[in-house]
């Protein structure tokens, strides 16, 4: 029998059993069949299906989906259970035509009032049918459903459960296929029933029709919308008021109102509204919200908010007299509409700022709406504060909101802590936003707001939030304070900003200033501590109490006076004693409590904001033996947290040394010493049993390590001998071992850095550590080769001049020959870590000169002449050589003898030995050569400047018998000379020359030099010419009498070429100054009157190679001299700009042109170079005026400097965007200048603006990172969406654009996604037609970068409630999965 008969005999089989009257055997059936369709399924979608697979046939399926459907009819709920789930798994495969028969067949079952006992099951079914078919059917199954449903909500008004079943089914539907045809011609069908039930009599049902209303807003027309929002305003007008003041206005509204709608329930309307707000807020107009927030702030009138500290009036004592049901209804809509605003300020920013006052105002007013319990010092405590500015209450000694004294059972009918929370989430949300915008926090601490029916009684957002950390309720409470959290860690980043100023006396400064020390500080501690000492205080308040000190360390002051720190130390005292009589809290909440508690101790020790004396008295004297004690837990976090806490404390008692010396007082009192040896012995008895221990926890060992190696380099002479000796013999054995070596290896520079005054003697264990050390250099693990590099270094550097005699002339051999094998080019870091280890051995061993010479000369010689060679291994590689010749390890002829056969032996490719250096530079050419001989000309540099004035001599007579022999051949070179030996020699003389003062040589030099240099500018090799153009600039540098006047002569009498050359010369003059000048230490100042001049006539050169020498010589002498050099730049754009441009090249209004184009692009270098802001700062809005300009070159050379300006220096222009930059930003990213150019055979478009469109959208990502403030950036939404269609490089930026705002600013994007979907869509399904090669990877790049911008989109909160941006998701999916 074939597979495909077995198949239909079994299916037959198990379809017979689902009639059978045993349930048990229904259910095996079912359970069977279930599986025997998941494996079809599965073979079905495979890529790797075959032909040969049994098929079920289209009657085997009719007769399977009429037996599940039978069986959802079931007795037995487990057979219905099992038949959802085979439903399910059926839709998947069965024909289009039997998925549609099934959902009418359920849906008549659902709209079946007869059969209500199996309702809900036949509802699970058509739900499951909804969510599980594919999606290319939606549209089929949509059209079967919307208007049944729709008929079935209009005529089952009395049969509740049908109609909570439609609205759910219509909500699932919607929300999935919201979008397609059949569906969309309903929107104003299924919005008007939805709309019509909202009067309901039945609670249920006005929530499932709010509930589809506000699916229903994601996909509906703007004109819809706007319909729909309209109407629930009017609605919500209409509705009764809350409160004595709300019922007086909703009586007043329905009088003058004409409208013929229904009243809805009011409850339900603002649910429906404020879900509307929460999925489309974006898209409602500013007159719409300006209508929505004043109707909402009606139902949470502040006059209304009363608590139970509050007098009533006689109207008010007769209002308060409601039934519990109009309470609960009005707890109920305030709640709703507290959450309206919290959406609204979160996703429509800028249309709510009207409103914000009003809101926070509300939301205080609320915040301590308790009409049912009286706090009993509300009234004090305002009377105290007065009209001064904090308005933050002192705490009464004597106060315990919450203590024993209150009654066991709360109020659980009591409903008024929802409507403060509310309140509180809509103050929070005020801080997100404001965060968010990087808008000024300073309103949050300084404007007052009435938050009590007496207007004259104000406080502050701010002062407000800490009085209410009284809250009785934990949910409500613990909002609160994270509140402030955010509120303060917000602050604290805006100062250190300087947006905002949080030390007194800083009011001139021209930003806003909070007096957080004195106004807030005091408070805030005191708040802190009731709720850690509060016995009925849950474990969420004290771990937020905990976060919030933790912040308050960071802000200036810090937790405040030394009587603050000592009673917070105190109340952490309590937390981690063990002794039940000092606990505050239960046993069983005491580890995380602990960590937090320990986590703070830490920040307090470690951050600058406190004096260390304080913090040292305090914690000795209170916690370090609770600390000790707490690493004895069993819970590894608080065991590791105890002791980072430990390795804090010597370098507290070292601080506070430091400062002792300062203040010229008695540190080594008998007092001292004995308080240290305390410590010392508290510290090794905590430390010493977890550093010994095998079995614990990585991190409690990594710990551990930490901390031994701070209480052996601080405390080490309060430590007996032998107490020293058992740490250090730790300490080696955790480095041998596997698990610890790199911890180990990171502690190590920890102990080299003892204090110099009594140095930790590490000789019992430094041949051993300095062994092993080398040893891991022969690990493949770069990690742990870099760690081991960067610890013998610093071991040796501070400990290597213990060492003496032959046995560690012996050991440092071994060292230095692991080192010379791990000195390649392939790993330059490496490279230079070692080269630093080799210095540091040869200076503290000088003995150790032949070994240095044997193993680790060699590879740096081959080092030497590779291309690759550069930044810091480069000048590792010089040092070594310097310090060989310093120290006469080696014959300075002999290795100049070395670095000279390089030339030959590795740059020529003559040679193939050596370290596998044959296959790095010998098959390098052209560029590779070029750097390689610059390389080596720099080091013969380096050893002629060290070497005696007699050798130097010589070898600079031989440099220049060599440059004139070469000059008599030709210039490029002769007999015996070849042309690389030339450039080596001009390089050399030049390098030489920025280390000595040529011009101070006998015979002559100098002169002689200069002839060769300007001589070779004739040569025919460009390679030649370039190594003399940087060889004159060099040599200038020692000797500028010499060679600068005859640079600035001889740049008036040449030709453009040599011009180029010149000006190449004077760049490289004033770029070595700029970067550390020359070997006398003098400066440039004198000599930039002569200068400037030449340099001017040159900025409108036609050559755009001379622009840009000019335009870099322009930049670097801004660094050096700002006060010289920006009026002069000035002058110039004033001059030059703001004309118009000739089409003449030779015209007038073309050399202002290039003017000005140099002129950006000198500011643009200097930016770069890091040019002083402050001098800058003053001349910038000159220069950004180069944006206006017609000349489309000069407007991208602007870009380019704002976008340097911005990347470097950000403060720069952060407050000139809005006027002076962002006008012409936006103009330009979305410039399109395209033209036709015609080539004969075919034509060619080219767009001239490309290049500022790029531009644009650079300086638009930079700002975004660096200063997102300055800029409108939901302002720049519709510009992203223009740039996601543009062409392939800009889509490319726009793309990363937005995956990065995913992160930092994903509000705007979830706005704005719906303008995104179709051309990223379009990217995705780009074809890749017939390319092929790098083409074809190029358009694949593409394709995968439009592809992760859809993927972190959809990953945003609320995107992928639109459904256009869902379907376009799971089509892109699909294409790809395809593909």
């Amino acid at each position: 029998m074939s597979s495909s008969g077995s198949n239909a005999v079994t299916l037959n089989a198990l379809l017979k059993k689902t009639e059978h009257y045993d349930k048990d055997e229904r259910y095996m059936a079912i359970s069977d069949l279930c599986e025997a369709l998941k494996r079809h399924a599965a073979s079905s979608t495979s890529y790797s299906s075959s032909p040969s697979l049994p098929l079920i046939d289209a009657s085997t399926e009719r007769r399977i989906c009429t037996a599940v459907l039978s069986l959802l009819d079931d007795s037995s709920n487990d057979v219905q259970t099992v038949a959802v789930k085979t439903l399910g798994v059926l839709l998947t495969t069965v024909q289009e035509e039997l998925v549609a028969e099934i959902a009418d067949k359920l849906c008549t079952l659902v709209l079946d009032s007869t059969k209500s006992d199996l309702h809900d099951v036949y509802a699970i079914g058509l739900t499951t049918l909804i969510t599980k078919i594919p999606l290319h059917m939606g549209d089929v199954v949509s059209h079967r459903l919307v208007g049944r449903l729709i008929d079935g909500i209009r005529l089952s008004s009395n049969s509740s459960f049908i109609l909570v079943s439609c609205f759910e089914l219509m909500t699932h539907l919607v929300s999935r296929f919201g979008t397609m045809p059949n569906v969309k011609r309903q929107h104003d069908a299924i919005l008007q029933i939805s709309l019509l039930q909202l009067s309901s009599t039945e609670t249920v049902v006005r929530k499932r029709a709010g509930s589809t209303i506000g699916v229903m807003s994601r996909v509906l027309s703007d004109a819809l919308l706007h319909q729909l929002v309209d109407r629930l305003l009017r609605q919500i007008d209409l509705a009764e008021g809350v409160g004595k003041s709300g019922k007086r206005r909703a009586r007043a509204a329905r009088a003058n109102s004409t409208t013929t709608d229904p009243i809805a329930d009011t409850r339900a309307i603002l649910r429906t509204m404020c879900t509307v707000s929460g999925e489309v807020g974006h898209r409602l107009t500013q007159s719409q919200i300006d209508c929505i927030i004043p109707i909402f702030l009606r139902f949470c009138d502040a006059e209304d908010a009363m608590s139970g500290d509050d007098e009533a009036s006689e109207d008010e004592s007769v209002s308060m007299e409601e039934t519990e049901e109009a309470v609960e209804l009005a707890n109920e809509l305030r709640e709703s509409c507290f959450a309206g605003f919290s959406s609204f300020v979160l996703r429509c920013p800028k249309e709510v700022m009207p409103h914000l006052k009003s809101i926070v105002g509300a939301s205080l007013a609320y915040m301590r709406y308790d009409p049912n319990y009286s706090y009993g010092d509300e009234e004090e405590g305002e009377e105290e504060d007065g009209d001064e500015s904090s308005g933050v209450e002192e705490f009464s000694e004597d106060e315990d909101e919450y203590s024993e004294e209150e009654d066991e059972e709360d109020d659980d009918d009591d409903a008024s802590w929802k409507v403060r929370r509310g309140a509180i989430q809509a103050l929070t949300a005020v801080v997100e936003s404001t965060k968010l915008q990087n808008m000024d926090p300073s309103s949050l601490w300084t404007e007052e707001y009435s938050w009590r029916k007496d207007q004259s009684m104000k406080t502050t957002v701010a002062g407000a939030l800490v009085k209410r950390f009284k809250e009785r309720e934990e949910n409500c409470r613990v909002a609160v304070i994270d509140c402030f959290t955010r509120l303060l860690a917000m602050t604290v980043a805006a100062a250190k900003n300087g947006m905002i100023s949080l030390e007194s006396g800083e009011e001139e400064s021209g930003v806003p200033v909070i007096d957080l020390r004195s106004k807030y500080v005091p408070a805030i501690v005191k708040a802190c501590e009731k709720q850690l000492e509060a016995k009925k205080g849950g474990e969420r308040t004290k771990t937020s109490a905990l976060a919030l000190l933790s912040t308050l360390c960071v802000a200036p002051g810090g937790i405040g006076e030394p009587t603050q720190i000592e009673s917070v130390f105190a109340h952490i005292h309590s937390i981690l004693s063990p002794d039940p009589k000092h606990r505050t809290i239960s046993t069983g909440l005491t580890k995380s409590i602990k960590l937090d508690a320990l986590c703070l101790v830490r920040i307090m020790m470690t951050c600058d904001q406190h004096d260390a004396s304080c913090i040292k008295h305090a914690f000795l004297s209170t916690l370090l033996g609770e600390v000790c004690n707490a690493v004895q837990e069993d819970w590894y976090k608080v065991i590791a947290e105890a002791l980072r806490v430990l390795a804090e404390v010597p370098s507290l008692l070292l601080l506070e040394k430091e400062w002792k010396a300062q203040q010229m007082t008695d540190e080594d009192s008998p007092n001292n010493t004995e308080e240290t040896n305390q410590v010392a012995k508290a510290l090794y008895d905590a430390i010493e049993p977890r550093l010994a221990a095998h079995d614990l926890d990585q991190e409690i060992k990594e710990c551990a390590l930490v901390a031994s190696a701070q209480l052996l380099s601080v405390l080490h002479p309060s430590l007996s001998t032998e107490q020293q000796h058992r740490l250090l013999s730790l300490l080696l054995e955790r480095l041998k071992n596997e698990t610890t070596r790199i911890a180990a290896m990171k502690t190590l520079p920890i102990l080299a850095s003892s204090s110099k005054s009594s140095r930790l003697d590490v000789s019992p264990i430094l041949s051993n550590v300095v062994s092993e050390l080398a040893s891991l250099l022969r690990q493949q693990s770069r990690g742990v080769k870099q760690s081991a590099l960067e610890s013998l270094d610093m071991v040796i550097q501070c400990h290597g001049q213990d060492c003496g005699g032959d046995q560690d002339v012996e050991l440092y051999d071994g060292v230095l020959r692991e080192l010379g094998m791990i000195i390649v080019d392939s790993d330059l870091h490496i490279s230079h870590l070692s080269l630093r280890a080799s210095i540091s051995v040869l200076k503290v061993c000088p003995s150790s000169g032949p070994s240095v010479k044997k193993h680790v000369l060699p590879p740096a010689l081959v080092l030497s002449t590779s291309p690759l060679l550069q930044d810091l291994a480069l000048e590792s590689l010089l040092s070594l050589l310097e310090q060989l010749v310093v120290s006469d390890a080696v014959d300075f002829h002999e290795l100049l003898t070395s670095l000279q056969g390089r030339l030959t032996n590795d740059i020529g490719g003559n040679s193939t030995s050596g370290m596998g250096v044959g296959t790095s530079t010998s098959s390098s050419s052209g560029g590779g050569s070029k750097q390689a001989v610059s390389n080596l000309a720099r080091c013969i540099a380096v050893i002629t400047a060290a070497t005696t004035p007699s050798n130097r001599d010589k070898v600079v007579e031989n440099l220049i018998s060599s440059l004139q022999s070469a000059i008599a051949a030709g210039g490029d070179g002769g007999v015996g000379v070849s042309a690389q030996e030339v450039q080596l020699a001009l390089l050399a003389s030049g390098d030489l020359g920025r280390k000595v003062n040529l011009a101070a040589m006998a015979g002559g030099v100098a002169p002689n030099l200069l002839h060769i240099y300007l001589s070779f500018f004739d040569a025919s090799s460009e390679d030649a010419k370039h190594a003399a153009a940087y060889a004159l600039g060099r040599a200038s540098v020692g000797a500028m009498d010499v060679f600068l006047p005859a640079i600035l002569n001889a740049l008036e009498q040449n030709s453009q070429k040599k011009q180029y050359l010149l000006l190449s010369a004077l760049r490289e003059l004033i770029h070595c100054y700029q970067t550390g000048g020359g070997a006398d230490g003098g400066d440039i100042s004198s000599s930039v009157p002569l200068i400037l001049p030449h340099l001017v006539s040159h900025c409108s050169d036609k050559e755009e190679g001379v622009r840009t020498m000019v335009a870099e010589c322009m930049g670097s002498l801004t660094c050096l001299e700002p006060g010289v050099m920006l009026p002069h730049l000035q002058e110039l754009v004033a001059t030059h700009g703001g004309k118009d441009v000739d089409d003449n090249e030779e015209g007038g209004g073309r050399k202002d042109a290039l003017s000005c184009w140099t002129v950006a692009t000198a500011i643009k270098f200097a930016i770069a170079a890091h040019a002083d802001p402050s001098k800058l700062a003053g001349f910038m809005p000159s220069f950004l005026r180069l944006l206006s300009e017609r000349d489309l070159s000069v407007r991208n050379a602007a870009l380019l400097m704002v976008y340097s300006s911005v990347h470097h220096t950000p403060q720069l222009v952060a407050g000139l965007m809005q006027e002076h930059i962002l006008p012409s930003l936006h103009e330009l990213a979305q410039l399109n200048l395209k033209r036709v150019v015609d080539l004969g055979p075919f034509k060619h478009t080219v767009d001239d603006a490309l290049p500022l469109r790029k531009a644009a959208l650079s300086i638009f990502s930079t700002c975004l990172e660096k200063c997102p403030a300055s800029i409108d950036i939901p302002a720049f939404m519709p510009i992203l969406g223009k740039a996601l269609g543009d062409v392939e490089d800009i889509q490319l930026q726009a793309h990363q654009i937005i995956i990065s705002m995913c992160y930092r600013h994903p509000i705007p994007l979830v706005g704005a996604v719906e303008a995104f979907v179709d051309p990223l869509q379009k990217t995705i399904d780009k074809k890749t037609g017939q390319k092929t090669g790098t083409e074809l990877e190029r358009a694949h790049e593409w394709i995968k970068s439009g592809l992760r911008t859809m993927i972190a989109l959809s990953n945003l909160d609320g995107v992928m409630k639109y459904v256009l941006m869902s379907v376009y998701f799971m089509d892109s999916f699909f294409i790809c999965v395809e593909r």
